[in-house]
């Protein structure tokens, strides 16, 4: 099995589900009974979790070749709210075919477990960064996981109030810290790109 959505294979065709779904609408909801795991075909999904306070955490970002919703197969209900962001195209995967083809299947299912593993060290990766208290530290964190080539450029695919939303930043502070790190030299910001100009500081290995 290759990597990323490559369990999708596992599945029959005819068992696959295509779903169009709008800008705004949610797949499904926190709490809801999970039935699916999801591939994205196009379009844009973020993953959010609600809190017991009232606060809501943004868990991930699905894209265009990406999957969502993984964990749904060893649980009985969805942790968190999947909403549309942009206009999208979804392959529905339903969770008892690809269950029975893991189980058949020793080494998907290994691999299957490895792309489980990537995601929580993703995770961890994000969550790291709520943990540094500087608004323009935190940035700089994010952007070096995100950056590539040289000098160190990050493509920008949506706003940085979605953005803020992802770090735990109110998008008043991740604009005053853009604008510090900017006049600081330490970034440069041009028409959907940043491109790091100054090290950032190193993450604790998840």
């Amino acid at each position: 099995m290759r990597s990323g959505t490559g369990w999708i294979a596992l599945v029959a065709p005819d068992r696959l589900v295509p779903r169009r779904v709008a800008a705004g609408e949610a797949v499904f909801r926190q709490g809801d009974p999970t039935v699916a795991v999801y591939r994205v075909e196009q379009g844009r999904v973020r993953l959010v979790r609600h809190l017991e306070d009232g606060a809501s955490v943004a868990l991930h970002v699905a894209r265009a070749g990406g999957g969502f919703a993984e964990a749904a197969l060893f649980s009985d209900v969805y942790h968190c709210d999947a909403v549309v962001e942009v206009d999208a195209v979804l392959t529905l995967v339903p969770k008892a075919d690809l269950l029975a083809a893991l189980e058949a299947d020793p080494r998907a299912s290994l691999a299957f477990a490895r792309m489980l593993a990537a995601q929580v060290r993703d995770l961890r990766a994000r969550l790291e960064l709520r943990n540094i208290r500087s608004a323009p530290e935190r940035i700089l964190a994010w952007l070096k996981l995100q950056a590539s080539g040289s000098p160190a450029t990050v493509r920008l695919d949506r706003p940085w109030t979605e953005i803020a939303a992802e770090i735990g930043l109110t998008h008043e502070a991740i604009y005053r810290a853009l604008a510090a790190l900017e006049r600081d030299g330490r970034i440069e910001r041009a028409a959907g790109e940043v491109r790091v100009t100054a090290p950032s500081p190193p993450l604790p290995n998840p």
